[in-house]
């Protein structure tokens, strides 16, 4: 018997997972910059150097 779950609550399931991916990846982030300032600068260019290499 395998584990069921409602399709709104995979939807659900997968928003909280990418927000906290989000926050983990900013707190990473603030962590290499001396201010707060340049960290969405630089989340910006992680994501599209990432998106680079899945093409």
């Amino acid at each position: 018997m395998g584990l069921a779950m409602a399709e709104n609550s995979v939807k659900s399931v997968i928003h909280r997972l990418r927000r906290r991916h989000g926050e983990l990846i900013r707190e990473e982030v603030a962590h290499t910059v001396e201010t707060p300032a340049p960290i969405e600068h630089e989340n910006r260019y992680l994501l599209s150097v990432v998106s680079e290499e899945g093409q």
